[in-house]
């Protein structure tokens, strides 16, 4: 079983040029995908965002809620006491109120707390909008370059998959077979050119029978990684 070395070494580059492309071709997609990720991503915070101003909001409107219904309850208590006809009822009446207007503070307290922070939170809406319609644009440019490039892959594969076709076309015998199972199964990882006295994949070291065969155009496939191997 003999081919040349510069078959073997032409089959070589014209696989890695076509793992080259394809990875390409594969990238471009996944290219997109990441951009739409993003926007995806952009659209969530801003969801969030308002998701929590919401909240926040709501949560004011119920201490405000609570607040009036307690100013109602010391309004009706201060009635109450205006008329208390005994001491001891006017006492635990003014008791309550004084109770009431101490937790109306702290609720009052809250209630500007809360506000503060819905408008914090606010704040924060316009520069995620600004972030979803980068991400947009970005989206376009990435749409525009990818598929501006795919176009030139694919033509370049195209010509790179019909140059395999004629050199593979000249392949013969067991050899043939052989190729086509090991490039079937690794692709531009079946064949390795040596580095000195190595295998250029693995780096196992050649016997010099090996060396000889290669330097005598013989097909010689490294013992350890299974490559078909070429002297350049």
């Amino acid at each position: 079983m003999s081919i040349s070395a510069s078959v073997l070494e032409t089959l070589h580059r014209i696989h890695r040029q076509k793992t080259d492309l394809s990875g390409q071709l594969e990238r471009g997609p996944k290219q997109i995908q990441a951009a739409r990720t993003k926007i995806d991503y952009c659209k969530k915070v801003l969801e969030d965002i308002r998701e929590k101003q919401k909240n926040l909001r709501m949560d004011a409107d119920r201490r405000q809620l609570q607040l009036r219904e307690r100013e109602n309850r010391i309004a009706s208590l201060e009635g109450k006491m205006n008329a208390a006809k005994e001491n001891r009822e006017y006492q635990t009446l003014k008791e309550q109120i004084a109770a009431d207007r101490q937790a109306n503070n702290v609720l009052s307290d809250e209630i500007l707390e809360l506000l503060e922070q819905v408008d914090v939170v606010h704040a924060q809406i316009d520069p995620a909008i600004a972030q979803i319609k980068a991400a947009e644009g970005d989206l376009v440019e990435v749409e525009k370059r990818v598929t501006e490039r795919m176009k030139a892959v694919e033509a370049d594969l195209a010509r790179v998959m019909k140059e395999l076709a004629q050199v593979e076309s000249g392949l013969e015998g067991d050899f043939k077979r052989d190729y086509e199972r090991l490039v079937s199964l690794r692709g531009e990882d079946g064949i390795a050119e040596t580095e000195g006295n190595c295998c250029g994949g693995c780096y196992q070291m050649l016997t010099p029978q090996m060396l000889d065969r290669l330097a005598n155009h013989f097909t010689v496939v490294c013992p350890s990684c299974g490559r078909f191997l070429y002297q350049s």
